[in-house]
């Protein structure tokens, strides 16, 4: 027994300083039920206790200790719970890069897309952002026409892993390869869902963390972790703007402007006010994404889109000297406009921000929070919009 101290030490020196990916995943995995719901109870951890976990397996090895079933806490209140362990998520710098992408993108998402708390899928949203920028999400996200079976990802995963293992422990055994290349082909043809997507990734996690794969395995699971995540995170931003709650859809426009282009930018302020009048073009050429109006009391959308419109102006197709781009231009100011002047129906905040975006699309020309103000820039700025475009028919300017 004298050894043991010696073992503490050594233990305690090898530990790294903030287990934060590892405490906060199992954390969330445990206060997330399978159903969807927050757990008021369960077996948590710490990063002390995770510490002391991980002696006393060690020590138990060592004596040949037998371990005791981890008694379940309280989790008084889920929602504070839960963001609290998905900002350590989101900060931690522990581990391999492709492990803690992997964790933070199989937690992330989960939790945008189906934790019961709004506080809890808004949060996820916002942290999923430098996420959809790494994995580069563009274009509109596709349902599957039919995902993957509760019993196809049970036996999909349940292969994987015995793939993965018999490969780990003897990595030149040529029927072990065999039998993970099949697995490997069975997941990649898989559709998958954003719940069936967190299983596989939770299965890839631990042979991604501790390198216990060949190189080229691992290089390969590596890419299989990619492969499932972009869907994934293009699924989780499709439902956050669509959200019941208008704080989260708030958020994953936020997220959904900064990343999927300018034509989801021209969608989404069209989805500010009635789409009636719009022309056939427009509608076609910006509908793509399927966003559905935004409900009048939404403020938070709105506010959204047009703290885009005044960071970043038109999008390009707007701004272009052609018959088709003056009528995209007049679409999204008039939009906006709508919104602006319609007191009554509008909530004031959102009211307020657009006529901020206003301001900023015309170079200052108006700085009013009036919405009378606003009408009569408009009499004066449709006239000269018509005249512009009677030009533009005359030099023949349609692309």
């Amino acid at each position: 027994m004298r050894r043991l101290p010696l073992v503490l030490v050594l233990l305690a020196g090898g530990l790294p300083a903030c287990r934060g990916v590892s405490v906060a995943t199992q954390n969330l995995d445990v206060v997330l039920s399978s159903t969807d719901n927050f757990r008021y109870q369960g077996v948590t951890t710490d990063r002390w206790k995770d510490m002391a976990d991980a002696v006393l397996s060690t020590l138990r090895a060592v004596t040949s200790a037998s371990s005791q079933p981890e008694t379940p806490s309280a989790i008084p209140d889920p929602t504070e719970f839960a963001l609290e362990n998905l900002m350590a998520l989101a900060a931690s710098r522990e581990g391999p890069d492709d492990w803690r992408d992997n964790e933070q993108v199989r937690v992330f998402t989960r939790f945008a897309v189906y934790a019961p708390s709004q506080l809890c899928r808004e949060r996820a949203l916002t942290l999923l952002e430098p996420h959809a920028h790494r994995l580069s999400v563009s274009g509109p996200y596709v349902r599957p026409a039919e995902v993957a079976t509760a019993a196809e990802l049970i036996e999909a995963v349940d292969g994987l892993l015995d793939g993965l293992r018999a490969v780990a422990s003897a990595p030149e055994d040529a029927t072990a390869r065999a039998d993970l290349e099949a697995a490997l082909e069975i997941v990649e043809a898989l559709e998958l869902d954003v719940q069936g997507g967190a299983r596989l990734l939770r299965s890839l996690g631990p042979f991604l963390r501790h390198r216990m794969l060949p190189a080229d395995l691992r290089e390969r699971a590596a890419a299989l972790s990619l492969e499932i995540q972009g869907p994934m995170v293009r699924e989780a931003l499709w439902s956050g703007v669509r959200d019941r709650s208008a704080f989260v859809r708030a958020a994953g426009m936020r997220v959904s402007l900064a990343v999927l282009g300018d034509a989801f930018r021209v969608e989404a302020v069209l989805s500010l006010s009635p789409r009636a009048g719009l022309s056939p073009w427009i509608l076609e050429e910006y509908g793509g994404f399927g966003l559905p109006d935004q409900p009048v009391e939404g403020s938070a959308v709105h506010v959204a889109v047009a703290d885009d419109y005044v960071v970043h102006g038109l999008p390009l197709a707007a701004r272009r000297e052609t018959a088709e781009g003056l009528e995209l231009r007049v679409a999204v100011v008039y939009a906006l406009l709508r919104v602006a002047v319609s007191e009554g129906v509008y909530p004031i905040e959102a009211r307020h921000a657009v006529m901020g975006a206003l301001s900023e699309l015309t170079d200052g020309e108006v700085k009013s929070l009036r919405p009378e103000i606003w009408e009569d820039w408009w009499v004066e700025a449709g006239n000269a919009l018509m005249e512009q475009a009677q030009a533009l028919e005359e030099a023949g300017g349609s692309e």
